[in-house]
């Protein structure tokens, strides 16, 4: 393949220290650097990159492409060293380069590197670029750099720069990779190919649709071009197999004998089409060749490969029956394609490829004869498998097509709807699921343990959907079913839900339940209870990082990561990978949490995770385009947040942000809005993550008596139930209610109370912002011009206090606000310990910072790059909107920057 030129991953460029040894001087030794490596590997790429490197060194570089039609080769005699020569792709060089660069390189000069490019495969002998003896002088240095497939992570780091977080995901990434080989060229193309996808989902059932690469399929034409006869067979049957094939395997598909078979076999190999993936095992470099060489493939040939490929199959030992039924299918077997079909129905192995069984399923499906006994068989299969594993939205959809077979038994139709609902709701956020898991609550009446686990997850007061008072009422259904069938797997479901209620609402009495009562999940247990216990942890362990409650939370997460739930519930663990991004976020662990979240935002059983840790680090950070581009609609936040707690904290950043703005309006309807969501659903201890700012919002607007209900009903709703977070949240709503009526001092006793409970929590951010405040009362007590002792050291040891928390958690919103409070707030003569720097250098003594951006010019660009109108930064830093406005001028002269969006790299030059 060519077009290796696209953009990847930046690393560091191998070869840079032999290459700038080699050009120190036009007296250095002669170097030969031999560059191979198979189709797409990125050669072109690494020499284009030489070539731009040596040109900062002063060093002349000259690029001989032969194979692409270039003139004569260069006239080196008139080059003064030092020099670099590039000649790229001598596998498809003319006649007469060969010997042309053995004559250069026998007489080489000193100060001269030749880097030559190639590919090993297309060689008439791979070892021997130049051919077979050259004569390379002594003082020659040879140097082989060898490209092949990435690594994984960079795939993983690619994808998501090409199609942005919400289309890419590690499952694409990986499904990506494995497609591609990790051939970089192959996966460049296929992430191009999915730029236009409305999101990870939708880009991974796209992937698995989709048709090779053109430059991968041009490529592999020509190489099949140059085989003969029985190295074509092969790779043919190569492609139909699939994954890596016995010799022996390979020749009976292609029915071949074996002296002619073991020929062809070593020309595949040596063309490159095919590689050794272990001993006798045979494949193709990049799996998604094999779609590329069938299509080429005439019908009635390919219709043979299938049926021997079916026959193997079936000749003995463990019968791989899904794969049997597709090959049958292809070969126009039919009948022998539903005798197969039910036997992969009666198959416990036939999930062991989700995908090919979906595959089946559809096909089966677009008959007018449907086996439905086979079709149901599978789909139980696959819906059994669907919640724990991580299926696509196709395995639903084709789920959603059998449950509308009239021949379904109701208990069969009940299972698969079921589980059906269980993935729309908890893997995929659509709204039909738990009306799904309702219906098949009434066509399991004769299956208890299924029965149980329907109204368990009714139950969970995660969702949204239920008001608490519903989700007792499930629970309740749910423990009459288990007490009913006696069945100790049931009697744990129904126990484990009690408890994950209880630890959500925050309950002060003891439950049966609770996550210190249950018992570890252990591998020698039945699947059905290490689900139960592992889902119970998991859920808790939310629950305990929305409560404050961060200890409990790291413990919980720790029991719920077993070798079981690892290699049998995936989902389960994907979401415990983002609690624990929520939990990192409390504790204030904020280095490299953003670059990670945004790995995971279209991930499965993280992206909504992720998605809030970005909405609380932009805001923080004073990124607000991004804290923007990435806030759901009003509309749209049950959608994208289906679990209550997140729904609420989300919409506690909108509310916070409008505020900010002074944009009265939006925040006091955000916060009338989730308000009304709270007193339905009735967990008070989630109000915590938007009451403070309801406040602040109803204040800003003029409407006290709302904002004074409001607390009102938030203490009622902590009566029976507590938190830490929420426990410090209605602290410090009385205390903005009494900073609004002018009691500073009681303010500041309850923001400091606030800011002692989030300290215990270990709740750093939170903290920061309760001493800020605790601060700014304190201040107001006593008027501007008071003596500067006494009291005041308290107040301006909590606003130096936060600033230092800001600065260490990188809250470049928050930091310098409260450095401002400090400087607007500060005693006459007064210095504190940031004195210096909140007085920004005052005085006659300020010192002339010429084309470097002072201090105060940081913080303005660090806020202007993140989004932030002048207005909102005057309001945040305490300054007039014209002397901001007079900082951003100067901000933009010094760093050259074209706009405020680039200041980001103006400020990193400064």
């Amino acid at each position: 393949m060519t077009g290796e030129d696209s953009g990847e991953p930046a690393e560091v460029l191998p070869g840079t220290a032999f290459l700038r040894e080699s050009l120190e001087s036009a007296h250095s030794r002669p170097a030969l650097v031999l560059l191979e490596g198979g189709a797409g590997t990125g050669k072109s790429t690494l020499a284009s990159r030489w070539v731009r490197a040596v040109a900062g060194w002063d060093v002349r570089a000259l690029l001989y492409a032969p194979a692409a039609g270039s003139t004569a080769p260069p006239d080196l005699t008139a080059v003064d060293a030092p020099a670099l020569l590039v000649v790229e792709d001598v596998h498809r060089a003319p006649e007469g380069t060969i010997p042309w660069l053995r004559a250069w390189l026998r007489e080489a000069r000193p100060g001269f590197v030749t880097v030559v490019s190639y590919r090993p495969s297309e060689l008439q002998d791979a070892a021997c670029p130049l051919g077979r003896d050259p004569v390379l002088p002594p003082p020659l240095r040879i140097r082989r750099e060898c490209l092949g497939a990435w690594e994984r992570d960079r795939t993983r780091a690619l994808a998501p720069e090409v199609l942005g977080p919400e289309r890419s995901s590690e499952r694409l990434a990986d499904r990506l990779h494995l497609l591609a080989g990790g051939n970089p060229q192959t996966v460049r193309d296929l992430l191009d190919a999915l730029k236009e996808t409305a999101d990870a989902t939708a880009a991974l059932q796209e992937l698995e649709e989709m048709e090779p690469p053109v430059r991968l399929t041009q490529h592999i034409t020509a190489r099949m071009a140059s085989l003969g006869e029985d190295a074509t067979a092969l790779v043919r049957a190569a492609a139909v197999l699939g994954g890596g094939s016995r010799e022996r395997d390979l020749r009976r598909v292609a029915g071949l004998g074996r002296p002619t078979g073991g020929a062809g076999l070593a020309q595949a190999l040596r063309s490159g089409l095919l590689e050794e993936l272990a001993p006798d095992r045979y494949g193709f470099t990049i799996p998604l060749a094999a779609s590329a060489v069938l299509a080429g493939v005439p019908g009635p040939v390919r219709c043979s490969l299938h049926r021997r490929a079916a026959d193997l199959l079936t000749r003995g030992g463990e019968v791989p029956w899904v794969a049997v039924a597709h090959h049958h299918r292809l070969g126009g077997r039919e009948s022998k394609w539903l005798r197969a079909a039910e036997r992969a129905a009666e198959d416990p192995n036939a999930l062991a490829d989700p995908g090919a069984a979906v595959a089946l399923l559809r096909s089966l499906l677009g008959r007018p004869d449907l086996p439905a006994r086979a079709a149901g068989r599978l789909a139980l299969g696959l819906t059994r498998n669907a919640l724990l594993t991580l299926p696509s939205a196709g395995t639903v959809d084709v789920l959603g097509k059998i449950l509308v077979l009239s021949q379904l038994a109701d208990e069969v139709r009940g299972e698969i709807r079921l589980e059906r609902g269980l993935v729309l709701n908890s893997q995929l956020c659509r709204s039909e699921g738990k009306a799904e898991t309702e219906r098949a609550v009434s066509e399991l009446r004769s299956r208890p343990d299924l029965r149980v686990r329907a109204l368990a997850a009714l139950a969970n007061p995660l969702s949204a959907v239920y008001g608490l008072d519903a989700n007792v009422h499930w629970w309740e259904r749910a423990r009459a079913t288990a007490e009913a069938s006696g069945d100790s797997t049931d009697l744990l479901a129904a126990r484990a839900v009690r408890g994950t209620i209880a630890v959500a609402c925050g309950e002060r009495r003891r439950v049966p339940g609770l996550p210190g009562r249950l018992p570890d999940p252990d591998s020698g247990m039945d699947s059905r209870r290490n689900e139960y216990l592992t889902r119970a942890l998991s859920n808790a362990a939310c629950c305990a990082v929305f409560n404050g409650d961060l200890r409990q939370a790291a413990v919980l997460l720790r029991r719920s990561a077993t070798p079981w739930a690892a290699a049998a519930a995936p989902f389960i663990t994907q979401c415990d990978r983002g609690t624990e991004l929520l939990l990192r976020l409390e504790r204030g662990e904020w280095s490299g949490l953003g670059r990670e979240s945004r790995g995971l935002l279209s991930g499965v059983g993280t992206r909504a995770d992720a998605r809030l840790v970005l909405l609380h680090l932009t805001l923080a950070q004073g990124a607000w385009e991004d804290c923007v581009t990435l806030q759901p609609g009003p509309d749209e936040l049950p959608r994208v947040f289906s679990q209550f707690p997140y729904e609420v904290s989300a919409a506690g950043i909108r509310i916070r942000m409008a505020v900010a703005r002074r944009n009265a309006v939006e925040a006091v309807a955000s916060a009338d809005r989730i308000w009304h969501r709270l007193r339905a659903k009735g967990v008070w201890v989630w109000a915590a993550h938007a009451a403070p700012w309801a406040v602040e919002a109803w204040l800003l607007a003029g409407t006290e008596d709302t904002a004074r209900a409001a607390v009102a009903e938030f203490a009622s709703g902590l009566r029976a139930h507590h938190s830490r977070t929420a426990g410090a949240a209605l602290l410090r709503c009385r205390a903005l209610l009494a900073e609004h009526e002018g009691e500073h001092a009681v303010a500041r006793g309850l923001f400091e109370r606030a800011a002692l409970v989030h300290e215990r929590a270990g709740a750093p951010y939170r903290r920061g912002l309760d001493l800020e405040a605790a601060g700014r009362c304190g201040l107001l007590v006593r008027p501007p011009d008071a003596d500067a002792g006494g009291p005041v050291e308290g107040p301006l040891r909590d606003l130096e206090e936060a600033v230092r928390v800001f600065e260490s958690l990188g809250a470049s919103w928050d930091a310098p606000r409260a450095r401002g409070t400090l400087r607007e707030l500060m005693p006459a003569g007064h210095s504190g310990a940031l004195g210096g720097a909140t007085a920004d250098a005052r005085g006659r003594g300020r010192p002339a910072y010429g084309d470097v951006l002072s201090p105060r010019e940081q913080e303005v660009a660090a806020l202007a790059a993140g989004g932030m109108t002048n207005r909102e930064i005057a309001g945040a830093l305490h300054l007039s909107p014209r002397t901001v406005e007079q900082h951003v001028y100067r901000i933009m002269r010094k760093t050259h920057a074209v706009s405020r969006r680039h200041l980001t790299t103006g400020l990193t030059g400064s």
